[in-house]
């Protein structure tokens, strides 16, 4: 859903430096392991998704500085 968001952001509102943000606060809490019940895989943490979505936010924060 929030990936869904960012497409929104870059193709309907051509708003692309907000999409990339978002993009990049997806990747970095998939690269410290974190994932929902759906996407799980050896060696990762399963969290719920409303703890994904709070995760994404921090991400986010921190590159917004």
């Amino acid at each position: 859903m929030i990936a869904s968001f960012g497409m929104a952001l870059r193709y309907s509102f051509d708003l692309g430096k907000q999409a990339d943000m978002i993009d990049q606060a997806i990747a970095a809490a998939l690269d410290k392991g974190l994932r929902t019940a759906d996407i799980k895989s050896e060696g990762t943490q399963v969290i719920s998704t409303s703890e994904m979505g709070s995760a994404i936010l921090t991400e986010l924060e921190t590159l917004a500085g």
